[in-house]
């Protein structure tokens, strides 16, 4: 059974159209979206609220100054921060849902070489959020607390609102070796016919030239019949996403001018 999960999305908080509901709406929204995936940009929060940039600013210079959020500074993503729920917000959240809740993420455990990556897979997911190609989501995070250790780990899953399915979605932020590649391809088979959760992967990048590697060594292993590899079963199930908004997107906020 598929855990259906809608905290963070803003269209499930608006519960009256005047401006003080459409406030607290945006307010719990990047709350839940923050405690799920752990942290936050700018950027993200941009894209997920579909605020204009100056708007986003004020609002978690707002936040942060009543300590609802930390913001660290980091030079490994183009925004030069992120931000971490503080205990208020989280009580906030605890309040909200009924629920005791436990958020260990601090400034001192981030993985500053991981950070862009995750940024970029968050923001993927926004995107779908907000134009209503994606109905609900799944962290890398969440799907830890079920159980699967990290080689069984998508960076995010969604259910795809046309098609009616549960998808993975893969950032891809390098080239990768041709070893790593086939482990990558067994695990993901695994996943669609053993776990049987899952029905495809959408490849994303903020480089054409990543997802370019990336086919060229799977046709590459598809061909090599000691891989056991079945070409038609992976062409039906993984896509290669050639997206120009989407790679511009992922690129110019998370990439550009770093």
């Amino acid at each position: 059974m598929i855990f259906r999960l809608e905290r963070g999305i803003p269209k499930k908080y608006q519960t009256s159209p005047s401006t003080q509901a459409r406030h607290k709406a945006k307010l719990y929204a990047m709350l839940d979206w923050i405690y799920r995936f752990g942290f936050t940009s700018p950027s993200v929060i941009e894209i997920l609220l579909g605020l204009d940039r100056s708007v986003v600013n004020r609002l978690l210079r707002k936040y942060t100054r009543e300590e609802l959020l930390e913001e660290v500074k980091t030079f490994a993503c183009r925004d030069r921060r992120v931000f971490l729920l503080k205990p208020k917000a989280v009580r906030m959240l605890e309040e909200l849902h009924q629920q005791n809740l436990k958020y260990t993420i601090k400034a001192s455990s981030l993985n500053h070489k991981q950070l862009t990556h995750d940024l970029m897979a968050a923001a993927v997911v926004a995107e779908g959020i907000n134009t209503g190609k994606y109905s609900f989501f799944i962290t890398e995070r969440e799907q830890t607390s079920e159980g699967l250790s990290k080689a069984r780990r998508f960076d995010a899953l969604a259910f795809e609102v046309e098609s009616n399915e549960l998808i993975a979605i893969e950032i891809e932020a390098s080239n990768k070796f041709p070893s790593y590649r086939l482990d990558i391809l067994k695990r993901t088979r695994e996943a669609i016919l053993k776990d049987k959760k899952i029905c495809r992967v959408l490849y994303y990048s903020h480089k054409r030239r990543f997802l370019i590697d990336a086919e060229r060594v799977h046709e590459k292993l598809f061909a090599n019949t000691d891989n056991n590899l079945d070409k038609a079963f992976f062409k039906k199930r993984l896509k290669i996403v050639y997206n120009k908004e989407i790679t511009h997107l992922l690129y110019s906020k998370f990439w550009h001018n770093i």
